[in-house]
């Protein structure tokens, strides 16, 4: 059994038993819009088209709570194939921070994108409304069907500034059938084209991670 097929077997093991995510469990789907700001050829290969997201919890506190925010999207790229980004809150690129309101967290990928043989970093903040209180996920439910958030999407190449990439606005609940299904972000797996996460021997562990949790829960 390889390496990654080890670290896997917690994942599918938490997740079979809470028949969720073993992390980020409940969280609420949404749809809308990415439009890219930064300038064509400028950084990452984002374009301008429709989005799914996901706001969650990473422990699944309840309530209003703090937590480990977590924000997910997937959008489309030139060639029509997905791209997943997961997000969480975070201090610094690296340092995980629990938050206490939507508006007051700092998304970030943790870790860092190759592209055309720069390295690049992400994060997002919510924009509007300018302040949205609580972590619960009844609240940010609520704002999204009361006319939707906005969040400012930032790239910074190697251990250079941030500078704006694209605005996220997700404006419309996502409802599914029911029993209630969801949508599996996998950002090992879902990459746009000449993209890769980086540093290739944790994606591998965090590939593996991903599909166990997937077959824990039985979802695609």
């Amino acid at each position: 059994m390889r390496v990654s097929e080890v670290a896997g077997l917690p994942f599918r093991a938490g997740a079979a038993v809470r028949h969720a995510r073993l992390f980020h469990p409940e969280g609420v789907l949404c749809s809308g819009t990415v439009l890219r700001t930064a300038d064509p050829g400028r950084g990452l290969p984002l374009t301008d088209g429709q989005v799914v997201g996901r706001f969650s919890k990473g422990v699944g506190l309840p309530g209003s709570l703090p937590d480990f925010a977590g924000l997910a999207w997937r959008s489309q790229t030139a060639g029509g194939r997905p791209w997943d980004v997961l997000m969480v809150s975070a201090l610094t690129r690296v340092a995980l921070m629990p938050s206490a309101s939507w508006s007051s967290a700092v998304f970030s990928t943790l870790m860092p994108l190759g592209y055309d043989g720069k390295t690049f970093w992400l994060r997002a903040r919510l924009s509007a409304p300018a302040q949205l209180p609580g972590l619960s996920i009844e609240g940010i439910r609520s704002r999204l069907q009361a006319g939707g958030v906005v969040l400012d999407v930032e790239q910074a190449q190697g251990a250079g500034g941030f500078e704006s990439l694209a605005i996220l606005e997700f404006d419309r609940v996502v409802e599914t059938s029911w029993p209630p299904k969801d949508v599996s972000f996998d950002p090992a797996i879902n990459l746009a084209p000449g993209v890769s996460l980086l540093p290739q021997w944790l994606t591998a562990l965090r590939r593996r991670a991903y599909r166990s949790s997937r077959q824990g829960r039985d979802a695609q």
